[in-house]
């Protein structure tokens, strides 16, 4: 790739910064999710222990009621009603929920890079979209068949053909992608941010798998 492609739409270094400053949106967005789901396991499971202590009743015998609305307010409508053990397995650690935001997430990262990064990457260096290659983003395409083809089991077959996030998932089985796995994978992206910006730069001092996180300063138009 070139640093500058002979009539770029945009800098392929501004780029690069969207793409982090994406990762860093999804990051903030998990961890807000996180601390929901811990927030709800906790409340909910102080309250069975109430109402078990005080009724006898036993915790795979209450109910949740979930709405989005108020449930102090006559009109509100009920959303779900779920046996209290269910509710707190899905809210729990590695439960449910956290497998749904985490598969989603993996999903939704690789979209935005395919429709949106990676064709704006060849239109800056002046190169086919076909040149713009990544190993860890190859990994998330086969991540994303598994989990929208492949009921989120990862076949022996498709589990050899990861180069970057192999060592995270077991062949033949379910993706079960825990808090540790995707604090991996966050940081693999931002590494994956900083191997395009210095492959840009030409710059083969740094080793862009030793670093733990990226920033890259906004360039400043000059005065006068």
């Amino acid at each position: 790739m070139t640093k500058e492609a002979e009539n770029p739409q945009e800098r392929f270094d501004d780029v690069v910064r969207h793409f982090i400053d994406f990762i860093n949106q999804q990051v903030g967005a998990y961890m807000d999710a996180m601390a929901g789901f811990a927030g709800h396991h906790a409340s909910v499971g102080r309250q069975v222990h109430r109402i078990s202590r005080a009724t006898g009743i036993k915790p795979d015998g209450t109910v949740v009621y979930a709405s989005f609305e108020d449930a102090s307010q006559p009109d509100f409508v009920l959303n779900r009603i779920v046996r209290a053990d269910d509710y707190l397995a899905a809210n729990a650690p590695g439960g449910s929920n956290e497998q749904q935001l985490a598969r989603a997430t993996v999903v939704f990262v690789f979209t935005y890079w395919e429709d949106v990064i990676r064709p704006r990457l060849a239109a800056a260096s002046g190169v086919s979209l076909g040149e713009i290659r990544s190993a860890t983003m190859g990994d998330l395409r086969r991540l994303r068949h598994v989990i929208l083809h492949k009921r989120s089991v990862l076949p022996a077959s498709e589990h050899s053909k990861l180069e970057i996030l192999r060592d995270l998932f077991e062949p033949d089985q379910e993706l079960r992608i825990l808090y540790e796995d995707m604090h991996q994978l966050f940081v693999v992206l931002k590494q994956e941010g900083a191997r395009l910006m210095l492959d840009w730069l030409g710059d083969e001092t740094v080793d862009a798998s030793d670093l733990k996180d990226v920033a890259i300063q906004n360039h400043r138009k000059p005065r006068g």
